[in-house]
């Protein structure tokens, strides 16, 4: 500032008046400079604002300051003030004088011409000063000639201006070394660009301090090098868009990286990619860049009018820029406007023939919206049109596994990894090693319109399972709605990790199973999660999406066929149920109910869980409303190129704020007779925190002070659950000044002396919070613990019944009233009530395999053959590879008649391989008795013949069996 008011001060002395343009004086001359010096470091951090208003107020004393002038060009270039930054850029060069200026002034024009695609123009503004140039000596000029040159489709010179620059022959700072960086990275020469862009670095640190720009550049660098492979972690692109951002926190470059990042690996879940987008598009409204980025990622979850009203706002500003085009001929296809889809590209290749960029983009949204048939003949064009593509042999890949051809995806991903040279892709590493792996080691099994993929070693079992459960649920799908689709084909992976890479590129995927359309990836009952999942619930599932996206031709949001699956598998089996009340209870009091608008996104981010279940909860209530037929239409709305908004509005006479206005309302019936405390989050808190009266209303405001008392209880209740005591104490006397202490005050403090071991005083509050009206399923429970450990089992009886009544099948097993009541009953030797409590446990958990078993065995020791044999048909659903558990069921079976079942379970019985056997595999007199089994159903079933050879088999493994005999005589009575 004091520089600042120094320079006035010159500019004011009466030897100043009617100076002339460019003041003589050495020292104000110095002045000036460093004046533009401040200028430029307050715009390399971020400081727009500030160094505007320093380089306004030396054009007001002196307009024609062409350097200036330049310098506050592209201050509004950063910016995104297009006019403005054209119109300074304009003056600047008009009014510069000398090379360096002209320079100076001209590339901040060209560079913003350029930006919104203005190519001609751009032409024409770098002939103003062509002839200062000097490629070969600045790689700048190199830079920007050769930038000029490949956006007017040049094919050949853009190369050799970047290979003059590449030289580095006149480098002297970090600024050439930058666009060395560039001319090398645009080459192809990523080794020598991350050399060239270290240079840089170092420069800078030695000189002016870090720079942002090189950080960003570096980052990106990496990011192409490296796209997320572990062996990239040493040299990590996030960590440098990071630092670049702690030098500029505006810095668009470092934003749009980071969005890439977390959008292509979607591990990275501790900042969601849409917060990085976001905050580039508050820093600058108009850039080009970040509107180019939003397009895309509304396109890629189907929020088309999202994407009009961004693709608008770009066309505005850059109607001429090649990814704009792009984009508008990926929505047009996207909307079924074929023919101008087709328009816009021809155009677009007649300027840049060998241009492979727009069918590439066309091609990626469309895989990303999971389209993966319609992408295939784009993505072909793009290498045909450009063969060193590696992006787009990527993307073919993808496009290719996802449609059922893994040899030709191969292929594809060799091609990519040979084009990229250096440059590595973790999601191509990971999928080409699992697509090897499946050709290797896996066999296939073809039943027609149905066909497997899975490890030997288990096929004998699965196939048993798994082919008659697909095909029943393909027809009865197929009935259900109308279609009957093209054939598929389901991967059955041991691992996870090849389950989850073979899904989504990477490790970690938090699902069970996953469908392209065609192909469906599942994980076996033999993989890590072995006996904690129904593989029945995860194929019925995934194979109604084959019917959802066939209908619709991939073309329906996922939010609807995920839900729609989950309100299918519920519906087929109400144990199949997610059982995800304790969130929505959660998701609710937090306001955290995702609008329909946004529900697609849920699916590529941290809540993909819950997206499925809300999504399940949206459909079951459009079902319940308006009854199956719609969702049917709905589908067909989507596969005729309605967007969300249109097809809602045709099929259900809704927008989307009436759905979510519905859905809440659903909800909060779905919640009703559900009592527990939510879990508060720290937003909610906050809100209450801004939200609230500072004092307590007064006695006469009664309404005002029953909710400042509930919300400091609320406030109370979060601080505690997040570990906050002191808070939370400090909120319960603030409720306290309100009046005696309301239920939930009363539980908190019962919870709060429990966690201080304080157990009388937990009993009382407990009780104390129960008997003034309140309902909490985790006070009764925690009521119940209390009085058991006392020895009073009635009364502790009594709380978990009504814990039972609060919430019903709590998730949490530790928790949960049932199986706290099967274990009180069975310790008292009650085990029929302990039994029936845990069976009621089971209607709401597909999964859990050793209660399930136990609930078999109690229905089969009082000769409940049906009922034991419904337990035993879920227990198998979770894991088909126990013998004991086939010898069982078909003994359930066939006590009643039912042979035909019975002898394939005494058959799976023999097939399970012992190395894969939860149980000890049967041996000797047990395989004898199962051979005879068998042998015994296939007489019943009137096979005599086969019965015979059983019965010949046992033999010949000697002994002398009951079952012998008596097959022998039934056999002979036969005869």
């Amino acid at each position: 500032m004091n520089r600042i008011f120094l320079l006035c001060l010159l500019l004011l002395a009466p030897g100043y008046a009617g100076a002339p343009a460019i003041p003589q004086d050495d020292g104000l001359l110095e002045i000036l400079e460093e004046e533009r010096g401040e200028a430029r470091r307050l715009r390399r951090r971020g400081n727009y604002a500030a160094a505007r208003q320093l380089l306004g107020a030396h054009l007001r004393d002196e307009p024609e300051d062409a350097n200036s002038r330049a310098l506050l060009a592209q201050v509004l270039f950063d910016e995104a003030d297009w006019k403005a930054a054209e119109r300074h850029a304009r003056r600047a060069l008009a009014d510069a004088e000398g090379a360096e200026l002209q320079i100076l002034a001209g590339a901040t024009l060209v560079e913003l011409l350029l930006e919104l695609g203005r190519v001609v123009e751009a032409g024409e503004a770098l002939a103003e000063f062509e002839e200062h140039l000097d490629p070969g000596e600045d790689a700048r000029h190199a830079w920007l000639a050769g930038r000029v040159s490949a956006a007017g489709g040049d094919p050949g010179g853009a190369p050799s201006l970047w290979r003059l620059g590449a030289r580095g022959t006149g480098a002297r700072d970090w600024r050439e070394h930058l666009a060395r960086a560039r001319c090398l990275r645009a080459l192809g020469s990523v080794e020598d660009a991350g050399r060239a862009l270290v240079a840089a670095d170092r420069l800078a640190r030695e000189g002016e301090g870090e720079q942002a720009d090189v950080l960003a550049e570096l980052g990106s660098l990496y990011f192409e090098a490296d796209r997320e492979v572990a062996e990239g972690a040493s040299r990590s692109a996030a960590g440098l868009f990071d630092a670049a951002l702690a030098l500029n926190p505006h810095h668009e470059a470092a934003l749009l990286g980071l969005f890439e990042i977390h959008r292509t690996n979607y591990h990275r879940r501790n900042r969601s990619a849409q917060e990085f987008l976001e905050r580039a598009l508050k820093a600058r409204p108009d850039s080009i860049d970040a509107q180019v980025a939003a397009i895309s990622s509304h396109l890629s979850v189907g929020k088309l009018p999202a994407v009009r009203a961004a693709l608008g706002r770009a066309e505005s500003l850059a109607p001429e820029r090649r990814d704009v085009r792009s984009l508008r001929a990926a929505l047009a296809w996207v909307q079924h406007e074929k023919a101008r889809c087709r328009e816009i590209l021809a155009q677009l290749l007649r300027e840049k023939p060998g241009d492979s960029a727009p069918e590439r983009v066309l091609g990626e949204h469309l895989i990303l919206l999971y389209r993966f048939g319609e992408a295939r003949p784009f993505l072909e064009a793009a290498v045909g049109r450009d063969s060193s593509d590696y992006l787009a042999w990527t993307l073919l890949g993808r496009a290719l596994a996802n449609t059922g051809d893994e040899p030709g995806a191969l292929v594809a991903l060799r091609r990519s990894k040979a084009e990229g040279g250096l440059r590595q892709d973790a999601w191509r590493k990971n999928m080409t090693l699992v697509l090897e792996r499946l050709e290797k080691n896996y066999t296939q099994l073809d039943f027609g319109e149905l066909s497997f993929s899975m490890l030997p070693e288990s096929a004998a079992v699965l196939q048993v399972y798994l082919e008659p459960f697909y095909r029943e649920a393909r027809e009865e799908l197929s009935g259900r709605y109308g279609f009957t689709p093209e054939p598929c084909h389901i991967e059955v992976f041991r691992r996870h990790e090849d389950f989850s890479v073979r899904s989504t590129g990477f490790g970690g995927f938090p699902a069970l199973g996953v469908c392209f359309g065609p192909v469906v990836t599942a994980l076996s009952p033999l993989s890590e999660m072995r006996g904690s999942f129904s593989w029945a619930r995860t194929s019925f599932h995934e194979f109604t999406h084959v019917i959802h996206l066939g209908l619709s031709h991939n073309r329906c949001p996922r939010w609807i066929t995920e839900g729609l699956a989950t309100w299918e598998e519920k519906t087929a089996n109400p144990a199949w149920d997610r059982n995800m009340r304790r969130d929505l209870i959660d998701a609710r009091a937090n306001n955290e109910i995702i609008p329909v608008r946004d529900l697609n996104a849920a699916f590529r981010g941290p809540r993909i869980i819950f997206g499925y279940y809300q999504g399940g909860l949206t459909c079951q209530m459009l079902i319940e409303r308006y009854g199956f037929t719609p969702m049917i239409r709905l589908l067909e709305a989507f596969d005729a190129g309605l967007d969300l908004d249109q097809a809602l509005l045709d099929v259900f006479g809704l927008t989307p704020e009436e759905l979510d206005a519905e859905l809440l309302a659903f909800i909060d019936r779905t919640l009703a007779p559900l009592s527990l405390e939510p879990r508060w989050s720290r937003r909610q808190l906050l809100r209450l925190a801004i939200s609230m009266p500072a004092e307590l209303p007064p006695e006469s405001a009664r309404a005002e002070r029953a909710d400042w008392q509930r919300d400091w209880c609320t406030r109370a209740y979060g601080n505690w659950q997040q570990g906050r005591d002191v808070d939370a104490t400090e909120a319960l006397r603030q409720v306290r000044r309100a009046g005696e202490d309301p239920p939930r005050a009363l539980f908190l403090r019962g919870e709060m002396a429990l966690a201080a071991g304080e157990h009388q005083e937990a009993r009382k509050f407990t009780a104390a919070g129960l008997a003034a009206g309140g309902e909490d399923f985790r006070a009764r429970v925690t009521l119940g613990a209390l009085l058991l450990s006392e020895g009073q089992v009635a009364e502790a009886e009594e709380q978990l019944l009504a814990a039972e009544r609060a919430f019903p099948g709590f998730s949490d097993k530790d928790l949960c009233a049932e199986l706290r009541l099967a274990a009180l009953y069975l310790d008292a030797d009650r085990d029929d009530e302990g039994m029936a409590a845990a069976e009621r446990w089971l209607a709401h958990d597909a999964g859990d395999l050793a209660w399930r078993r136990q609930v078999a065995d109690w229905h089969a020791l009082n000769e409940r053959w049906p009922e034991a044999a419904g337990h035993l048909r879920h227990a198998n659903q979770v894991d088909p590879f126990s013998s004991s558990l086939h010898i069982q069921w078909g003994a359930a079976l066939e006590a009643q008649g039912l042979w035909e079942e019975a002898l394939r379970e005494y058959t799976v019985a023999l097939l399970v391989p012992a190395k894969l056997d939860s149980d000890e595999t049967p041996t000797g007199e047990e395989r004898t008795r199962l051979t005879l089994a068998e042998g015994r159903c296939l007489a019943e079933l009137g096979r005599l013949g086969e019965a015979r050879e059983k019965l010949d088999a046992s033999r010949s493994k000697g002994g002398e069996l009951d079952e012998w005999r008596a097959l022998e005589q039934r056999l002979q009575g036969d005869g």
